[in-house]
């Protein structure tokens, strides 16, 4: 948010919650018309509604005002006031509206010159509507300003009359109404994000106060899951707003993207807030049954958010389903040629066979180019740039290049860059920016999984050395890698998270034993044993007991949401194998999966690049990587099961099937898929932490 944007947030927050709090929502519910306060309308014109909308203010600015407005569900009608302003002004028709009438517009077309329940119509002085070839303003009242409705808004139908002033017509009216439309979803979805937001804070609030059974429900995991799930969710609609409102004109299919988020978000907070209040939710004196109306009822002026989304598939349909590829300059274009010629079908076949998901000819040939260290500080040898990875990783999930032994090096590495002692950031980082070895993780244990501070293999003191003793699963490429980075347990008596500490051991150290496990996806892991293994206390990385405060950063790093750039290459698959087939693009059912697949694709590239632009400031973005690899894993989870079901009876066609669809790698990647919400942190252990660490909910007794 710029700082203009900020001082304008600001303003309006303050002037909603002195001049709209909960009593005057309510007052204004019993009003005539209902929804509508009248005095609060005009303080918010002394305020510069709705005459900002044509005075220099942005559509971002406006997007701005309107995620205020639905915050505080202020009984004024923000969203239609502005976009009906900006349409007068690019028609050049405010004249033919007397000044300070309040005009709205009616965002569905009128039939037979009648527009029904227009969005503040009962309080309206004029009304613009598309009515049949023409776009024109009509004055007058309102047929029913009394109307009761779910959300005690202002609606009401109006009567056309042959009097009202056209504005347009043809071709051109049919455009500007369109345009205005997508300001009216763009801007309304704004509105719901604040709704959204404010709403997750009742719960969250009400699940922090209410006690049962001796503590705050507030540390019960389910109720802890199900707001980290719907944090999860209005980020990603509030991201998608912001992504769509910075171009004027907004894209129709980016606006559509955002509205469907953010009313999906909306519903899913108010309805789980409702539901965490318990029976007090039901009661009207509680504020959160307001959210849970207004929720549902401001996207239904609309229309069926499903037919919304059929729409949203005609559009995506009309750009050929899949974001278009431009053709890539730069950084980006050097690493694509550099792909292209290195990770050809024989790597992967060759991959495919081991099950290994790493091949050393294609590594090392990104290393002499310099891409492992691309995104990392000069004084590494790389650009300073940190948009650098998140291209590399693009590039190389675009053609399904393995990624496993740089995608775990890399984290131990900008780990070490950090903590560290000067031999290991000296020696060792530069050999893994060189693309001349691997290093792997020995976190998990058979009985602590997820759980990775209740690990026991056991590091015991022994003069200037240390000897480890214990097991570790899922210690993938350990065949393959020169270093496991290695959580061991040095203090037996200390609280669980204190008393561990973390090696960086050579895995050529006697004692080390390696023994392949192979998963359902085709790919090996290995269980690694340890036995008497002895190590200098050089190997030491951080301090003695003080593993968990490496393990933090070294979790942070690993949270990278490759799963985007994976359903970005599932999509295309798809949908290059449903150009082939007769009719299968045309089946309402996969266009609506597909609609579905394009939000979940959008949100999560915008949760990703949200983590990496903190990563570039220098912070450590633990919820927001949480976010992102949350979401991204379950959509890719979702993404793949539903592309699965799409093809029926072919979809049990694995790789090397006759005849399978997509050469059977949408039956791959949905086995695949499944890890993704194990690795790195399971899915409950994100949501979790997004609990406790970004929404403040007390500490659950797990």
């Amino acid at each position: 948010m710029t700082d203009d944007a900020g001082v304008l947030r600001d303003a309006f927050r303050s002037f909603f919650a002195r001049e709209s709090p909960p009593e005057r929502v309510r007052a204004a519910e019993t009003a005539r018309p209902p929804g509508f306060d009248a005095v609060l309308w005009a303080q918010a014109g002394a305020l510069g509604l709705p005459g900002l909308a044509v005075e220099g203010a942005t559509l971002g600015d406006l997007a701005v005002i309107a995620e205020e407005h639905g915050r505080a569900l202020a009984p004024i009608p923000v969203v239609e006031s502005v976009v009906a302003a900006r349409l007068l002004d690019r028609l050049d028709a405010a004249g033919s509206i007397r000044a300070g009438a309040l005009v709205t517009i009616a965002v569905r077309p009128a039939l037979d010159g009648v527009a029904p329940l227009v969005p503040a119509g009962a309080a309206a002085d004029a009304v613009i509507a598309l009515d049949g070839e023409r776009l024109v303003v009509a004055a007058g009242t309102a047929g029913d300003p009394v109307m009761p409705t779910l959300g005690a808004a202002p609606v009401a139908t109006w009567t056309l009359a042959e009097a009202a002033t056209t504005l347009a017509a043809g071709a051109e009216a049919r455009a500007a109404f369109s345009r205005a439309v997508d300001e009216w979803r763009l801007l309304t979805g704004a509105a719901l994000v604040g709704l959204a937001r404010r709403a997750l804070e009742l719960g969250v609030e009400y699940a922090t106060a209410r006690h049962q059974f001796g503590v705050p429900i507030g540390s019960f995991q389910a109720i802890q899951h199900r707001l980290a799930d719907v944090a999860t969710l209005v980020s990603a609609a509030a991201l998608l707003v912001d992504d769509a409102v910075t171009a004027d004109p907004a894209s129709a299919t980016a606006a559509s993207r955002a509205y469907l988020a953010a009313t999906r978000a909306a519903r899913d907070a108010a309805g789980t807030s409702l539901h965490v209040h318990g029976g007090y939710g039901f009661m009207v004196e509680y504020d959160v049954q307001l959210y849970f109306r207004r929720a549902a009822a401001w996207p239904l002026v609309l229309g069926d958010p499903a037919a919304e989304r059929a729409r949203l598939a005609d559009l995506l349909a009309a750009d050929g389903w899949v974001p278009p590829e431009l053709p890539p300059s730069g950084f980006r274009a050097q690493v694509r040629e550099v792909v292209a010629e290195a990770c050809t079908p024989a790597v992967l076949e060759r991959v495919e066979a081991s099950g290994t998901v790493h091949d050393w000819s294609l590594h090392r040939r990104l290393a002499e180019a310099g891409f492992l260290a691309a995104g990392w500080p000069a004084e590494w040898g790389g650009r300073d740039d940190h948009g650098a990875d998140g291209v590399l990783w693009d590039e190389l999930e675009r053609v399904g290049a393995p990624t496993d032994g740089w995608g775990t090096s890399d984290l131990v590495a900008r780990t070490l860059a950090r903590v560290g002692r000067d031999e290991q950031r000296d020696h060792v980082v530069p050999q893994v920016l060189g693309g001349e070895i691997l290093i792997c993780l020995g976190y998990s244990e058979p009985d602590s999984g997820s759980d990775v501070a209740a690990a026991t293999t056991r590091a015991e003191r022994d003069g200037d050395d240390w000897v480890i003793n214990g097991q570790k699963m899922f210690t993938t490429l350990a065949h393959e890698a020169a270093y496991v980075f290695l959580l061991t347990r040095t203090n037996p008596d200390a609280p669980k998270h204190r008393g561990l500490t973390m090696f960086l051991v050579p895995m050529e150290t006697p004692g080390i034993e390696i023994t392949p496990v192979w998963t359902v996806s085709g790919e090996r892991t290995n269980i690694t044993y340890y036995s008497d293994v002895r190590v200098p206390d050089a190997t030491r990385v951080g301090e003695v007991d003080g593993g968990w405060d490496v393990m933090r950063i070294a979790l942070t790093f690993e949270r990278n949401p490759t799963m985007v750039a994976e359903l970005d290459r599932v999509l295309r698959r798809f949908v290059d194998w449903a150009h082939t087939q007769p009719d299968v693009l045309e089946r309402p059912s996969v266009r609506a999966r597909l609609a579905d697949l394009s939000i979940d694709l959008e949100a999560g590239r915008s949760l990703g690049a949200r983590m990496a632009a903190l990563s570039a400031r220098g912070e450590l973005p633990v919820v927001e990587g949480s976010m992102a690899k949350l979401f991204s894993s379950e959509a890719l989870v979702r993404s793949c099961a539903a592309l699965l079901d799409t093809l029926g009876a072919d979809g049990l066609l694995a790789p090397g099937a006759p005849g399978a669809p997509a050469d059977g790698e949408l039956e791959a990647m949905y086995r695949h898929a499944q890890v993704t919400t194990i690795r790195a942190g399971t899915s409950e252990i994100q949501r979790g932490i997004i609990a406790e660490r970004g929404l403040g909910l007390p500490r659950s007794g797990r």
